[in-house]
């Protein structure tokens, strides 16, 4: 009898991260395209079995124009969105910058960084942040 349940439980979360997915790639495609600056634009999702919620986590990389001129620069975005609430749980933002001076000088520089209204000061800190989003 209990491996008849577990066999039904594991059946119905694999339906729910089916849905998850689903869910997450419409959701993907209504709120981001790709324009003629973009680098990089892409997600993961994952359906955490414990909290029955949906979560996308989108990045987006994008050229800018911090530089100045002979330089280069781009922008990382990344955000947390839980899908069925369509509510921004984390964001993160960091300018690269590359200028070619008389001497190659790069520097990154975040711009924002919270995850549930806490402040985070890297890259690395967001995403060890978000990482308990996304496993379960």
């Amino acid at each position: 009898m209990k491996a008849k349940v577990e066999k039904q439980n594991a059946v119905v979360d694999y339906d729910l991260q089916a849905k998850c997915s689903k869910d997450a790639r419409a959701w993907f495609n209504e709120n981001w395209s790709r324009d003629k600056d973009t680098i990089l634009l892409t997600f993961v999702n994952h359906y955490d079995v414990k909290l029955n919620e949906c979560f996308i986590l989108v990045e987006y990389h994008y050229k800018s124009d911090f530089a100045g001129p002979g330089g280069s620069s781009w922008t990382n975005e990344m955000s947390l969105t839980d899908v069925q609430q369509n509510a921004k749980l984390a964001y993160f933002a960091e300018n690269h910058i590359t200028n070619l001076k008389s001497q190659l000088n790069t520097h990154e520089e975040v711009i924002s960084c919270n995850v549930l209204e806490k402040e985070c000061k890297t890259g690395d800190e967001f995403n060890n942040l978000v990482s308990h989003y996304m496993a379960d």
